[in-house]
């Protein structure tokens, strides 16, 4: 897929970090030490929930759950502020919904922009993964959103070598749950095709990643 306009492989996901047996609920297990997102805990500790605070996130709700065959702490739940501002736009980071973007200030970016705005717990994409994502595009010169995948309903699922150089160069090292923004631009996003309808345009993304692989 060269253009984000072609992602036609539409899948409904339900980010769901723990096992189907697994019951969300204080457990009186004993805790593994200092509760980190993504940091082993044990298994009699499936279930087990704790809070922690990270200094840009917030409070976060913090599960163990088992990824595969390993036991680790996951963000099931993050109290972040209504507005995260970063040096060029203010983005909405409760990622129970699509992003609300501010307008743009200044003069956009000559190379690719990427900043966490919510940190996820699980897995970590890997260059040139397949992914599933929600997804927000504005457009640098109109503050207009031009897409939106909350808007549709519908969650996007690809592989990173088949997108626009932006998103294999700026997706890679997200973490599931996570929301990341990408200001790409053109000659990381469709500067390479004068005749496609954003070829001179600064793009502006908002990614959830909802799944890697």
């Amino acid at each position: 897929m060269r253009e984000m306009r072609k992602f036609s492989t539409i899948s409904k996901w339900i980010v769901t970090p723990l096992t189907a047996g697994a019951v969300l609920m204080i457990a009186p297990a004993a805790q593994s030490a200092a509760p980190t997102p993504g940091k082993s805990c044990k298994p009699a500790e499936i279930g087990v929930q704790s809070g922690f605070k990270d200094p840009k996130e917030g409070s976060q709700t913090l599960t163990c759950g088992r990824l595969g065959k390993k036991h680790v702490w996951v963000i099931t739940k993050v109290t972040v502020p209504a507005n995260l501002d970063t040096k060029f736009i203010k983005v909405t980071g409760d990622t129970s919904a699509g992003a609300t973007l501010g307008k743009p200030k200044g003069q956009p970016p000559t190379t690719l922009f990427s900043a966490d705005i919510v940190k996820g717990g699980g897995a970590t994409v890997a260059a040139g993964a397949s992914v599933t994502v929600h997804y927000t595009l504005m457009a640098w010169s109109t503050g207009k959103i031009v897409e939106s995948s909350w808007t549709s309903g519908q969650t996007a699922s690809f592989p990173l070598t088949g997108v626009i150089k932006g998103w294999q160069d700026g997706i890679p090292g997200m973490r599931e749950g996570g929301r990341r923004l990408l200001i790409v631009p053109p000659a990381l996003g469709y500067g390479a095709s004068p005749d496609h309808p954003l070829g001179k345009e600064t793009l502006i993304f908002v990614v959830d990643l909802l799944k890697v692989g």
